[in-house]
């Protein structure tokens, strides 16, 4: 399908690590529906330090041929005209909008912008309410997931299987695989738990106090495996305190690896554990079975790791679905209220269905997806 005539694509996406993993579908189907366009990715500046830009997650090889960069929600004239110029030189007819939900003035005005542009053909822009907030799905009766909210608003491009393997590919390069080889001494002996106690809001933080418990437990329930800590720099910390509680074989790599090399690290990892934040997502992505650790700030569904091996920890407080980035009149009690013997119990129910051994065999209560 060729939509475009002139075959300059744009691609409209708002967001960092975790979102972008969520449109990893898309941008696949747009490569795919599009296969000889000269791709132009527009994008915000991560607005933030712990949030990796676009092209860190998403390589520059593959998926688009030029990035432009702006500071999201500017209202600098020059800026945006500086844009407009932009994407008018390079005869752009069509813009695919992959971005997270806005209100309706906000895609109003995206839509005045690109017309201004110059772009005739515009999609994923439609105003219907699904496309404004966060809806119930009805085939799970809970939040929408965000993967498929994004598929359903390109719809006209074709359907998308979100099941599909290749779907979820970051395309890593060869170079890319060996660093994360090298990092981890090329051929692991042993099982490897890889953990990431990083977020970027306040509300979904479990607390150093219940990773290290944690991570003493594991290490005596695992004492073959690896710890493997990812992250940002500020988080290198608090990962040598989870590495001296888990006590044994520990590689401390926030901050010394980027998204892409990370998730070739992630690849060879048995099990991952961690909050509602991009590395899980990133983890899920390339097949890693994930223990998530979730707050309630956000019910259930929309932010959901890709994949069936998954476990998550949620518990919903009258006050679930807050949207708090920073809990202090509840002191986060939705998240704090996980044990730490229920993410045990969870762990164990993955290494189960992977039949990998384990001295835990009790039952639990988790959400399965």
């Amino acid at each position: 399908m060729n939509i475009s005539k002139n075959n300059k694509i744009l691609i409209y996406r708002l967001g960092s690590l975790g979102d972008t993993v969520m449109a990893l579908p898309c941008f696949h189907k747009i490569k795919n529906s599009f296969p000889d366009a000269d791709i132009t990715l527009l994008t915000n500046k991560p607005v933030m330090a712990k949030a990796a830009a676009l092209e860190a997650i998403l390589g520059t090889d593959y998926f688009f041929n030029r990035i432009i960069n702006y500071p999201v929600g500017t209202r600098n004239l020059q800026i945006l005209f500086g844009i407009i110029k932009q994407i008018r030189a390079l005869k752009i007819d069509t813009v695919v909008n992959i971005s997270p939900i806005r209100s309706k003035k906000a895609l109003l005005r995206d839509r005045l912008f690109f017309k201004a542009a110059g772009i005739s053909n515009l999609i994923g822009f439609d105003a219907q309410i699904e496309n404004l907030t966060v809806c119930i799905d009805p085939e799970t009766g809970i939040n929408e997931w965000e993967a498929k909210r994004l598929a359903r608003r390109i719809s006209v491009l074709g359907r998308i299987d979100l099941d599909e393997e290749s779907n979820w590919d970051l395309c890593l390069s060869d170079e890319e695989i060996a660093v994360a080889d090298v990092y981890m001494d090329h051929a692991p002996a042993a099982p490897v738990l890889a953990i990431s106690t990083g977020t970027k809001n306040q509300s979904n933080d479990w607390g150093i106090h219940n990773w290290e418990q944690l991570l003493t437990k594991l290490s005596g329930l695992l004492p073959e495996w690896k710890l493997v800590v990812i992250g940002a720099a500020d988080e290198i910390t608090v990962a040598e305190k989870c590495i001296n509680a888990w006590g044994h074989d520990a590689i401390n790599l926030c901050g010394k690896t980027t998204p892409r090399v990370s998730a070739a690290l992630l690849k060879n990892a048995s099990l991952f554990i961690g909050h509602d934040s991009g590395p899980i997502h990133l983890a899920a992505a390339v097949g890693a079975p994930c223990v998530g650790i979730y707050s309630a700030r956000n019910m259930p569904g929309q932010w959901f790791p890709r994949g069936k091996n998954n476990q998550l920890l949620y518990n919903l407080p009258d006050c679930a679905g807050c949207g708090l980035e920073i809990c202090i009149v509840q002191q986060k009690k939705c998240i704090l209220s996980i044990k730490v013997d229920e993410v045990i119990q969870v762990v164990n129910t993955i290494l189960n269905q992977q039949k990998i051994s384990s001295p835990i065999n009790k039952s639990s209560a988790y959400l399965p997806i």
